[in-house]
């Protein structure tokens, strides 16, 4: 297996996330070679006109019905050195080749409408009036010049419409005259019914790295006082119902559509009885599978259809969504002779010209011979006439002995044995089944159990800082003891004494020591709460990484 690796030769293939930017933005080029290798692509050519922002590679390899697939993956982060319409050139790997790509780079980067704020968010339709079932691109973009920590957004959701997540892109641009990011999502919205479609207003949260954090800040890391919540501006499009002119099965509206074909076998020579499958290809730009319609082909004399199930696929582009639907169709012949198979045509709707467009298969001749059976037809013939001349041999000494035809049989215990080979392997499957519903049962208990108990330690954390903030000390000493007992997982823990012991720290301890004596001691100074909040703060975060080092995977092979 590992030496049939090298057999064929890998395939190379180059894309883009963007081909339509400005000067000042930038974009990622991804090289994707199957096969695994250790090499650098040539950059060179890729200079000219571009600048190399970063490089990063990585190689997967995956085993599937058991053959092995690997690949090599490299991604480039590129920005234009100029205005125009830009060519990544070919790379070559290995002899393999990659397509060239046309980049075209504006003047101006896309800039917000308002650049006053450091965040701010727009939407962006491909087109304000359109068709039932055609595909309108919504692009959300947010522009920050500001560090963020994270960023969520809500689902898009469109009433009376079909939605489809195209892709999420972020790249880097000048805003204002000031170094910048965007974050692009794009959606292929699909109308269902004319009249007027709403996108709703969108809402963006964003957690800001403002730099400027509280006391809770610094110990617990909360951000709450940095998140924004932005909202987009709601979109109307006027959706038109199909021309009356159109008939309902021919209503397509697409950018492109497409027809191929594809046979099982050469056509050249058929023959009674012997099945031929054709498969169709329909490729829609600009619709899903789901809106391609099933092929009605007409009926012919003399050969019989079987229709498989149809195969579909929605491909996601540049240009929005293309589906993708196969018709595969076994094609038996019932007699010789001629025949033709008509033309195959689809009526669409070009959204670019608002005009009928068809597209077309052309006829297909299929001549059938009979094959075998000719020769069957004419074998009783032959056989009749060797009867009627058959000469009778009187010499004894020239008769040859009869000939004995001995037909094997297949031996009994070969089925015994392929029937308890069978069985052992449903055995082995069932029991190997079984056992990994277990492991996930067990899997899933624990990890219930894990979050349960980390709930519960920030439940008791929280209820530390409010007693600390409202200065109650008796409150503050019971809160302290009831977090220690989730967060050690001991519920035997029931003074602060036990509470500095468990923790090994000195300096804990003596605040810990100075609580107690400012509640049982009337001339006792009450402890720094910032200081107590510090110690804690730094045990807690201590035991949190001794977690995550703990849950890292352990190497496959000992040192």
């Amino acid at each position: 297996m590992l030496t049939g690796l090298n057999v064929y030769a890998g395939n190379l293939t180059a894309s883009v996330d963007r081909d339509v930017l400005g000067l000042e933005e930038t974009f990622t080029l991804v090289l994707r070679y199957d096969e695994q290798i250790n090499t650098t692509p040539d950059y060179e050519l890729l200079r000219k006109d571009f600048d190399i922002l970063n490089t990063q590679s990585g190689t997967q390899m995956s085993i599937i019905n058991g053959s092995m697939e690997a690949s090599t993956e490299w991604k480039i982060a590129l920005a234009p050195k100029r205005i125009g319409k830009l060519l990544i050139p070919s790379f070559t790997i290995d002899g393999a080749i990659s397509d060239a790509i046309e980049i075209t780079i504006e003047g101006k980067s896309k800039s917000p409408k308002n650049t006053d704020n450091n965040v701010t968010v727009e939407v962006e339709t491909s087109k304000d009036t359109g068709y039932v079932q055609e595909q309108i691109i919504v692009t959300l973009r947010l522009y920050t010049t500001v560090g963020l920590n994270g960023i969520e957004l809500q689902p898009l959701q469109v009433k009376d419409a079909l939605v489809v997540n195209i892709d999420e892109k972020q790249y880097q641009t000048k805003i204002n005259g000031r170094p910048g990011a965007v974050v692009e999502t794009r959606y292929a919205v699909f109308p269902q019914q004319s009249g007027e479609l709403i996108i709703p207003s969108m809402l963006y949260q964003v957690s800001v790295n403002s730099g400027q954090r509280d006391l809770w800040d610094r110990f617990y890391g909360n951000n709450q006082n940095n998140v924004l919540r932005l909202r987009t501006d709601e979109q109307r499009i006027n959706v038109l119902p199909a021309p009356a002119t159109v008939a309902a099965g021919d209503w397509l509206p697409a950018l492109n559509v497409s027809l191929s074909e594809h046979w099982s076998t050469s056509i050249s020579s058929l023959t009674v009885g012997e099945p031929v499958t054709r498969s169709i290809t329909i490729k829609a730009d600009g619709l899903t599978a789901g809106q391609i319609n099933p092929l009605q082909l007409a009926p012919v004399d003399g050969l019989t259809f079987y229709n498989d199930q149809a195969q579909t696929d929605d491909q996601k582009s540049a240009n929005g969504v293309e589906g993708s639907r196969i018709e595969t169709i076994a094609i038996v012949p019932t007699k010789a002779g001629h025949f033709i198979l008509p033309e195959v045509k689809i009526n669409w709707w070009d959204t670019k010209t608002n005009s009928m467009r068809t597209a077309t298969l052309p006829a297909v001749s299929l001549t059938v011979g009979l094959g075998d059976m000719s020769q069957l037809a004419a074998e009783p013939a032959d056989e009749s006439e060797q009867a009627t001349s058959v000469d009778i041999n009187t010499d004894l000494n020239t008769i040859q002995p009869q000939q004995t035809i001995v037909q094997e049989k297949i031996p009994l215990w070969l089925y015994i044995t392929n029937l308890l080979t069978l069985v052992a392997a449903l055995f082995f499957a069932l029991r190997f089944w079984q056992h990994k519903r277990e492991l996930a049962a067990i899997y899933a208990t624990n990890n219930d159990e894990k979050n349960e108990r980390s709930q519960n330690e920030n439940d008791a954390w929280n209820n530390f800082k409010r007693a600390l903030a409202d200065k109650e000390l008796t409150v503050l000493r019971t809160a302290i003891i009831a977090w220690a007992q989730t967060y050690w997982k001991n519920t035997s823990i029931t003074s602060l004494q036990v509470v500095a012991t468990q923790s090994h720290e000195p300096a804990l301890a003596e605040e810990l020591r100075k609580l107690d004596e400012a509640i049982f001691s009337s001339h006792a100074a009450a402890p720094n709460t910032e200081i107590l909040l510090q110690l804690l703060a730094n045990l807690r975060k201590n035991k949190h990484k001794k977690t995550a080092n703990n849950d890292e995977l352990r190497p496959l092979y000992k040192a």
